[in-house]
């Protein structure tokens, strides 16, 4: 089996607008393998979506983007669209946050689901009545609602239907941005089990986009933590909780542990600020001035990655 399904390197996402350059992701690496669900977490506005889209080439013309996003091997990112076309779609899938947005309003879902299937299967229409009607009863619902139409279900059925829409490729990879956000939470709950078990059924693997801790926890097996467009750590998920390494992951989970609000003081830096230094500094209270001056670099060690000077200094006093 190989070992790396998606890796995306040195990613940079910026955005020209009217009051100047937006660096929405900044030299953004990770890897996802196969079979794995891997999360990338932070609060709302961090650049967690700007990856995703920026990995499917789905970005609006006023972003300009550097990097590379490796796909099995091959960069996406020089692809010409009808090149990414063949990997979006058929490789690579993607849910969004709110369904409702994303489905036709004038079409039955039955129709939808069979148009994504016969697509991608390039199959008789006949063919494609009977892989949505397959695929409609795989996401829990009846195939008696097939003539329904988006605004006759709830936003639980509609991320159903997204997410049939979406294993009609029988995608390698599904990318889930805050698939689970705007449900109640028991219809939450139900999502997540069934992401959990399609994943296993279609052995695909998951990029979960969640600013969502309990959704981590429940699902993912690495996580990878952004701020203010920065990655600033990549743990396996059972680390991340009890033994996070930089000062925003223990401050994140602090936020949600205990029966008592622990909000981050100050403010999210904005992103048309280039700082020079670490993007958490004006709140972080174990700051030191290093910390405002000069970017940290990322730190690897046993599968982990940490960008954190105190992280730094702490491996050279154990070297020494």
């Amino acid at each position: 089996m190989e070992k790396t399904l998606l890796k995306v390197q040195d990613l940079a996402v910026e955005f020209r607008t009217r009051h100047g350059p937006v660096r929405a992701a900044d030299r953004i690496s990770f890897e996802v393998k196969p079979q794995e669900t891997f999360c990338l977490v932070g609060e709302s506005g961090c650049g967690k979506s700007v990856v995703a889209l920026a990995i499917l080439g789905l970005l609006p013309a006023n972003a300009l983007v550097n990097g590379g996003v490796w796909y099995r091997g091959s960069n996406l990112l020089p692809y010409s669209t009808p090149e990414q076309k063949l990997v979006r779609g058929r490789e690579i899938a993607m849910i969004f946050e709110q369904p409702m947005g994303c489905l036709n309003p004038v079409m039955s879902i039955g129709e939808q689901i069979m148009e994504a299937y016969g697509v991608n299967n390039e199959c008789s229409k006949q063919e494609a009545r009977r892989g949505a009607k397959r695929l409609i009863e795989e996401v829990g619902i009846s195939a008696r609602r097939i003539r329904d139409y988006p605004h006759e279900l709830s936003g639980g059925m509609q991320q159903r239907v997204m997410i049939a829409m979406a294993l009609a490729c029988q995608p390698s990879l599904l990318i889930a941005d805050e698939p689970t956000t705007s449900l109640d939470v028991t219809v939450q709950y139900q999502i997540i089990q069934l992401l959990r078990d399609l994943k296993t059924r279609y052995a695909m693997s998951l990029l979960l986009i969640t600013h969502d801790l309990g959704v981590v926890a429940e699902m993912g097996d690495r996580v990878a933590v952004m701020y203010a467009g920065n990655l600033l750590e990549i743990t396996n998920v059972h680390d991340f909780f009890f033994t996070p390494g930089h000062p925003y992951s223990r401050a994140l989970i602090k936020v949600v542990e205990g029966n008592s609000l622990n909000p981050i003081q100050g403010n999210v830096p904005s992103l048309t600020d280039q700082l020079p230094g670490c993007p958490f500094y004006a709140r972080c209270p174990e700051a030191i001035s290093l910390c405002g001056e000069i970017r940290p670099r990322a730190s690897y060690l046993n599968n982990k990655m940490e960008r954190c000077h105190l992280v730094q200094f702490d491996a050279s006093r154990k070297a020494n």
